[in-house]
């Protein structure tokens, strides 16, 4: 009798649980979602609206985007989530899930719809799924974004091309045991417990043809393709802040500037990558280098069951025009410090005129500028890149660095060209983020100042930028007829100076950002209007995008903006040496 009770019990919750659910399932209204991936839109995931305000994700799509393994178990209904050798337990209809041997209740519980398992998304977000994931994920429902931040010890690659030498600089966030290697074409460096975004510089150069760098195993490998063989390459590292430095000695002259069809002088644009991935090259061993460094890696690898692969280091081949002759060597001088001018060299430039460069960090106080769908905020971001492009330049004894604002404070745009007026400056650089009602609109640009617009768009972000003298109130008529004529001026006497330089920087951005370059443009700038000398408005990336936004989060990316602006100002100096000495 009790076998019959237990029968008839299991029949009656199978149906309530099928009736209950496909109830459900009626009001399961599914809406795509703009998931966000380490900065790249990830296509696939939707957000299954059971109510106004609750969401549920698919465990299967999800498995998708985390790159996790599934595991069903019917009898128990449970779903088990596999992510880096660590486990999560769901089970259907309930609202416990164990991290691991960790259990914590939600305050929703998971549901079982049509062979899916669907569940909350406090589940995701929460602090014990970021640790087994090994990322920080964020859920914004009134925008519908999901998104993903894998966690990275390692914020930015970056490079710097000088006359003799070309840097490539990989900034830690603590001090980690590496080892360098390199093969006939490229110099890797493996850095021990290291995690870093995928990412990849197009350099072209003359003397690195690009940068890869991403996550193998429990190590981060970057590696540096070359486009000629070096004279020598020195590795240094400092722990003030944590740095890592290959400087790689060209063996023949690079030309610092090529010109172009159009008149611009500009640098060589950047070529397109092939489009693989780190995980879809091949890996072969290298050759070692530096003993001792080498000795002390492989002690920690052996020590570490899941670095014990890495024993024989890393290195990308890749199959575009080989460099046969790899007879360059590597110098491991761990105890020098990079980027030290002599005493010659320091008391030669001593009595030189430093240029003066005024970085205007745009908007600020009540002024946020644009806002992402995440919230973030478009002056924290533009004066984030201006401290980052003054410690660049605080590093180069040629230059002096004056930052309109040093913090959250409303200073109007008329001002901001004083300042740079008053201080004689040669170049004003002010730094913005783009926005846009279509979500769609994405890519680096940059401006000069013009009466006229180029077209349409660039008239639409001028009058955006310039929205914010609704707050400063209307100048007196003697104030703007001066503005007025100081603007007429300048824009005829600067114009051509202004426009070198920003294609310049459009060409550095372009092979370091990896997003879409949008090109130079012109359009009236009020910020712009009276600088007494070159002047350029940089439109970073487009906040109002759901990828840029994530992008411009990271410091990588903000560090590629400033590099990209410094670099760009390198070579038009370097260009305006050459045009005077050709006329010697």
């Amino acid at each position: 009798m009790k076998k019959i009770i237990s029968l008839f019990f299991s029949a009656g919750m199978s149906f309530f649980f099928a009736f209950s659910y496909a109830a459900a399932d009626k009001f399961l209204l599914s809406q795509n979602v703009n998931a966000v991936l380490d900065g790249s839109l990830f296509r696939g995931i939707s957000a299954y609206k059971v109510s106004d305000d609750t969401y549920y994700f698919s465990v299967k799509e999800l498995a998708e985007l985390y790159n996790a393994v599934l595991e069903w178990r019917s009898v128990s209904s449970k779903v088990t989530m596999r992510l880096n050798n660590r486990k999560i337990d769901i089970r259907a209809n309930s609202s416990e899930v164990f991290f691991g041997r960790k259990s914590k209740k939600m305050s929703l519980p998971s549901r079982f719809i049509k062979s899916d398992v669907y569940v909350p998304p406090e589940i995701i977000t929460s602090k014990e799924f970021a640790e087994i994931a090994d990322a920080e994920t964020s859920w914004n429902p009134s925008s519908l974004v999901l998104t993903v931040t894998r966690h990275a010890n390692i914020s930015a690659v970056r490079y710097f091309t000088k006359s003799k030498s070309t840097q490539v600089r990989v900034q830690l966030d603590a001090s980690l045991h590496y080892r360098v290697s390199k093969n006939a074409d490229a110099i890797t460096l493996t850095i021990l417990r290291g995690k870093v975004q995928n990412g990849s510089i197009n350099v072209n150069n003359g003397v690195i043809k690009d940068i890869r760098y991403g996550t193998v195993g429990c190590s981060a490998v970057v590696t540096i393709s070359l486009e000629q063989v070096p004279k020598n390459i020195k590795t240094t590292s400092s722990s003030k802040p944590a740095e890592i430095f290959v400087e790689i000695e060209h063996s023949r002259k690079v030309p610092v500037i090529v010109p172009k069809e159009d008149g611009v002088d500009e640098v060589k644009e950047g070529r397109a990558l092939t489009g693989k991935s780190l995980d879809d090259l091949d890996l072969t061993p290298p050759e070692k280098f530096g003993q001792s460094q080498i000795s002390e890696f492989d002690r920690l690898a052996e020590n570490d069951e899941e670095n014990k692969d890495l024993k024989g280091a890393l290195v990308t081949t890749f199959e575009s025009d080989k460099i046969i002759d790899d007879s360059f060597i590597i110098v491991d001088d761990t105890d020098a410090i990079s980027g030290v001018v002599s005493k010659k060299e320091n008391k030669k430039k001593k009595f030189a005129r430093k240029k003066i460069v005024v970085i205007d960090a745009g908007h600020g106080g009540e002024d946020s500028g644009a806002v992402g769908a995440n919230g973030t905020k478009e002056k924290d971001l533009n004066l984030d890149i201006a401290y980052e492009l003054k410690s660049i330049f605080d590093k180069d004894d040629d230059f002096e660095i004056i930052l309109t604002r040093k913090g959250d404070t409303f200073i109007p745009l008329a001002e901001r060209a004083n300042i740079a007026n008053e201080h004689n400056a040669d170049l004003f650089i002010s730094i913005h983020c783009n926005a846009n009602l279509d979500r769609n609109a994405s890519g680096f640009e940059i401006y000069f100042l013009s009466e006229k617009a180029t077209n349409s768009e660039a008239a639409a972000t001028a009058v955006l930028e310039n929205s914010v003298l609704e707050l400063e109130g209307k100048p007196s008529k003697k104030r703007a007829m001066l503005q007025e004529m100081l603007w007429a001026m300048t824009m005829t006497e600067y114009m051509n100076e202004s426009s070198e330089l920003s294609a310049l920087i459009s060409s550095q951005a372009s092979g370091r950002l990896m997003i879409p370059s949008r090109g130079v443009k012109q359009a009236s700038f009020y910020v712009l209007r009276g600088a007494q000398m070159p002047s350029v408005l940089v439109e970073s990336a487009f906040l109002s995008n759901y990828s840029e936004e994530a992008k411009l989060g990271t410091k990588n990316f903000r560090a590629s903006v400033a590099d990209s602006i410094y670099e760009g100002i390198i070579r038009y100096y370097a260009k305006k040496e050459r045009d005077q000495n050709s006329k010697k």
